[in-house]
Order: C-alpha cells, then sequence, then structure tokens
C-alpha cells in the first residue's frame, strides 16, 4: 500500500484548523499536526518531516508565515502552500520569494483542497527529481577531462566545470554571468586572436570545431587545445545557448568511460521525464491534450533510445546507423501497436555508421514521418508497406521515406511556418544538416532529404 502524504496544519484560528484538519483525514491524507506558531512549525516540521505544509500567512509568534516557510523550505526543503483570506500585494511579493506551491483562498471546498495539494506534491516530485538530475549532471560533467562552459542565447556563461576553470585562468565564481569571449581568450599558432563565432553558432545552430589553438589566462599562459562550440537547442529547434568543448593536447584520446557515462545518465534522466510525462497523461482527459503528451513522450524515448546505442558504442563520436533506425522503427511500431504482419517495414541502409549528431538528427526526422504515417497516413487502411533509404554518394547523404498510405493533404503542406509541431521539428532537424527536403504524393507520401556529407 502506497504511504499516505504527511501534511502539517499551520492554523491560529483553531476552529478553521480543525476543520482543516478533518477535511485532511476525509481526504485520506495524514495529518501530523497542526500548529498555531512558526516556532512549534519549525518543530514539528523536524520531528515529523511532512511532504507538505499548509500554512497561514498570518500566525500568532515572532514569525509570520512567511518567514516560517522560508525556514522550512532551507532548512528541509519543505514545500508550502498558503493559506490566506486576504493578502495586500506586497505581502503577496514576499509570499512569492519563498516559492510556493500554491495558494488556497479561505474558506474552501473539499474538492478545492484535494486538488490543489495534489497538484502541489506532484510539483514538488518533479523538482525534487529535476535537482536529482541537475545534481548528478553537473557532478558528472565537472569530473570530464574535457572544459566544459555553457552559456545562455545572449553568449553569458552559466556554468563551467574545474578544467575549464584551469584552462581559463577564472574561477566559477568569477566566470559566471560573464561574455564567453571575455573569459575564453584564444590565440592561433601566429599569435593573432581566434575569435570564437559565438553569434555564427547561435544564428545558424550548427558546430565549430577548431583545433590547435591557444588559450590564454590572465597571467600570459598559454595552453594548447583543441575547441567546439555547439547550440543548445529548445524543444522548437531554436537555439537557447551554447556548449563549448576544451580538450587540452594531451586529452585529445579523451577518457571514454567519462562520455560513455554521460550518455547513459542522460539516457536514464530522458526515461525519467517520459514516465512522467506518462503519470500525468493518464489523468487527462481532453484527448487532444493527451495526444500531445504522447507525441512528446514518444520524442523524448526516440532521443533516449539514441543515447543508449551510443552508451553500446566503442567510438562515441560516431553511431551505428542501421542498429538504431532498427531499434528505432521498433519502438515506434510497439508504442502505436501497429501489426507487422499487415503494414510491412522495409529498411535499406547502406551507409551504416555516420557521425553521431547527424545521425541523432536523420533519425528524429525518420521518428516525425512513421509517426505521421502511422496517425494519419494509414487512416482507414487495413494494410500497408512503409520503406525507408539511406545512403551516401561521393558529397551527399540521402534519405527517403515512403509509404503507400492516403498520402499528403492537397496542397502539400510546407514545413517552414508550419502549423504542425511534426513538420515544424522536421524543418529544424534539415535546417542543422543544411539539407533540402522535398514533400510529394507518389500512391502514398514520400519524403527525400539531400545533404552534405
Amino acid at each position: 500500500m502506497l504511504t499516505k502524504p504527511k501534511i502539517l496544519v499551520v492554523e491560529d484560528e483553531i476552529i478553521v484548523a480543525v476543520n482543516l484538519g478533518q477535511k485532511l483525514k476525509k481526504l485520506g491524507y495524514d495529518l501530523v499536526g497542526i500548529t498555531s506558531s512558526g516556532e512549534e512549525a519549525i518543530q514539528k516540521a523536524e520531528e515529523n518531516h511532512p511532504d507538505l505544509v499548509l500554512m497561514d500567512i498570518n500566525i500568532e509568534g515572532n514569525l509570520d508565515g512567511i518567514q516560517t516557510a522560508e525556514l522550512l523550505r532551507n532548512r528541509f526543503q519543505t514545500p508550502v502552500i498558503y493559506l490566506t483570506a486576504y493578502a495586500d500585494e506586497n505581502t503577496l511579493n514576499r509570499a512569492k520569494r519563498t516559492q510556493p506551491l500554491g495558494y488556497i483562498v479561505k474558506p474552501f471546498e473539499s474538492d478545492q483542497l484535494r486538488s490543489s495539494i495534489e497538484v502541489a506534491l506532484y510539483k514538488n516530485e518533479l523538482e525534487h527529481r529535476n535537482r536529482k538530475n541537475e545534481e548528478s549532471l553537473k557532478s558528472t560533467l565537472n569530473h570530464l577531462e574535457s572544459g566544459i562552459i555553457t552559456t545562455d542565447e545572449n553568449g553569458l556563461i552559466l556554468f563551467c566545470n574545474p578544467v575549464a576553470e584551469k584552462i581559463t585562468g577564472v574561477s566559477y565564481a568569477e566566470c559566471i554571468g560573464q561574455a564567453l569571449s571575455k573569459v575564453l581568450k584564444l590565440e592561433e599558432a601566429n599569435t593573432s586572436t581566434f575569435n570564437l563565432p559565438v553569434s555564427e553558432v547561435l544564428s545558424a545552430n550548427h558546430s565549430v570545431e577548431k583545433n590547435g589553438v591557444f588559450a590564454v589566462d590572465g597571467i600570459g599562459n598559454k595552453t594548447q587545445i583543441s575547441i567546439n562550440i555547439s547550440p543548445i537547442l529548445n524543444s522548437e529547434g531554436k537555439a537557447s545557448g551554447t556548449i563549448t568543448v576544451l580538450r587540452s593536447g594531451e586529452l585529445d584520446n579523451i577518457n571514454q568511460s567519462y562520455l560513455k557515462e554521460i550518455h547513459h545518465r542522460i539516457k536514464n534522466n530522458l526515461t525519467v521525464i517520459s514516465s512522467l510525462l506518462s503519470m500525468n497523461a493518464s489523468n487527462l482527459k481532453d484527448q487532444e491534450t493527451l495526444d500531445i503528451f504522447k507525441d512528446s513522450q514518444h520524442r523524448i524515448q526516440a532521443v533516449a533510445l539514441l543515447h543508449e546505442v551510443l552508451y553500446e558504442n566503442h567510438d562515441l563520436s560516431s553511431i551505428s546507423f542501421d542498429l538504431y533506425v532498427k531499434k528505432l522503427t521498433d519502438l515506434l511500431f510497439e508504442v502505436y501497436k501497429v501489426d507487422r504482419e499487415k503494414f510491412k517495414l522495409t529498411l535499406d541502409i547502406k551507409a551504416s555508421r555516420i557521425p553521431s549528431e547527424m545521425g541523432m538528427n536523420c533519425a528524429l526526422i525518420i521518428n516525425e514521418l512513421l509517426t505521421n504515417s502511422f496517425k494519419h497516413g494509414f487512416k482507414g487502411k487495413e494494410s500497408g508497406s512503409i520503406e525507408v533509404h539511406f545512403h551516401k554518394d561521393e558529397d551527399h547523404y540521402f534519405l527517403e521515406v515512403k509509404d503507400d498510405g492516403v498520402g499528403l493533404p492537397d496542397p502539400l503542406p510546407q514545413t517552414r511556418g508550419s502549423s504542425s509541431l511534426g513538420l515544424s521539428l522536421v524543418d529544424s532537424f534539415v535546417k542543422l544538416l543544411r539539407g533540402k527536403l522535398i514533400l510529394e504524393n507518389a500512391n502514398g507520401c514520400r519524403v527525400t532529404l539531400s545533404f552534405p556529407a
């Protein structure tokens, strides 16, 4: 049996407090105490470790509800929902700074109480998982033998690991919020200044790599490094920042186990996010919203699959594309419950090993196109076929995905500026590959992509 959530009530109106306690018990929660002062609330929190505190803003004692909530959060990471009948703007602004998980306005009904508590508990669990994931990822980055620096969309530094501190000669505290170009000063072999193309990476959404440059610290010490700067893309495929990797000459043969561990942890983190989406989707009644949640979950699973394949690789710079596409299509057949006896899949992957980033972009295009086939292309059909072809000539790669379904709507949709999230994502991935995409109806839907090798 699942443990009941433990709730502490801090309320100095005794009748309101008793009534609230009775409602909580009827709703199935474990009431671990009722108190009227902030000092007693902190003591009971230390003794009982509640999952949530329902806190009146105006309480007796030396501490008001807001001060008490701040202490509870700082000492025990205990989440709070404020109870209030009225609060002026200054009080509410103070309350916001303590990051409450909600407000309940008095008087309230049991249904409102339950919904506020359940949302707050869910948000707190999500925040807890995110904190653990961030701490885990930060710990991994701090132990890498390469320098790592991340920036926001303006090129201002958000994070740097100890190796980056050593290379630049600038401490973590000093570099946060500074422009990357100000902290990371580079020279080429002929002592001419090398300027990192941060704006180019952010605007063009592609990586830049440079070998044999020198990082110069504040006192003139030089370290020969290779450098790679790549965009960090948001869910819309737009650059929300950059990640810069610095490898000194002695680290060109970087410890693969650290990189494999990163892929393993990212895959696990994505699996957690997918599970959280699935849990939340089970409470949705609206079919359109439910479909959006499920599509997002499947996209996350596709990316997690990439990190699984990379984790199994010996060479992390490239990927077994035929293996990845095989695993990806198996996953799609499973999640969309497609009968493989009635709907045939042909995979013709002639360029089996390609760079990892390129492989991910191609596979995510395949993911969107096959998802479209399963959801729309075969609507009303009892059987069908899908073909995926991939090959390379001297200068270009070619990807073709086609089905014999109902085809695309007429007139043919445009990927750029499309109202369809799937097509918008395809357009973003095509841009990253600097490719050309053609959509056409030919006894079904056929999509062809070519991009430079």
